[in-house]
C-alpha cells in the first residue's frame, strides 16, 4: 500500500509489486473515466448555455426589428394624420365655395322681379324735369 504518497511498493529484484501497479492504473482509468463524463457534461452544458445565448440574440433582433418596424409605423402613422387633417381642412373650404357658388348660381338663375320701365330712364328723368319746370312756372303765376 502506499505511504506519503508513495504508491508502489518495491519488490526485491529491482521493480515493483504487481497488484500495486495495476491498482494504480485502475485508480486513474478510474479518475480518467469521472473526468472524461464531467468533462462531457459540462460540454453538454456549454452547447446548452449556447444554444440558449444563440435564442435569446435571435429573440433580441426580432425585438429589435419589431421596434423599429413599430417606430416606422407610428411615423408614417402620423404623416397620414396630417395629410388626412389637411385633406379635411381643404373638403371643408371646398364646401364652403361649393355653397357660396350654389347660392349665387340659384341668384343668377332666379328670375327679376324687378318690371323694366317703359319709358327710357333719360327721357323718364327729362320729363320729370320738365314737369318740375312747369310747377314752378305755376306756382309763380298764382
Amino acid at each position: 500500500m502506499a505511504k506519503d504518497g508513495d504508491y508502489f511498493r518495491t519488490a526485491r529484484f529491482g521493480g515493483f509489486h504487481k497488484e500495486d501497479v495495476m491498482r494504480y492504473i485502475e485508480e486513474q482509468g478510474g479518475r480518467l473515466r469521472e473526468q472524461g463524463g464531467a468533462l462531457e457534461a459540462m460540454r453538454g452544458q456549454l452547447k446548452e448555455a449556447r444554444r440558449e445565448q444563440l435564442r435569446w440574440m435571435s429573440a433580441a433582433r426580432l425585438q429589435r426589428k419589431r421596434s423599429a418596424l413599430s417606430h416606422q409605423v407610428q411615423r408614417e402613422l402620423q404623416q397620414f394624420q396630417r395629410q388626412l387633417d389637411a385633406a379635411q381642412a381643404l373638403a371643408v373650404e371646398i364646401d364652403r365655395e361649393n355653397h357660396f357658388l350654389r347660392e349665387r348660381i340659384r341668384l343668377l338663375e332666379e328670375p327679376d322681379k324687378t318690371e323694366p320701365p317703359i319709358v327710357p330712364l333719360e327721357q323718364l328723368t327729362f320729363k320729370l324735369f320738365l314737369e318740375d319746370l312747369e310747377e314752378e312756372d305755376f306756382m309763380d303765376g298764382v
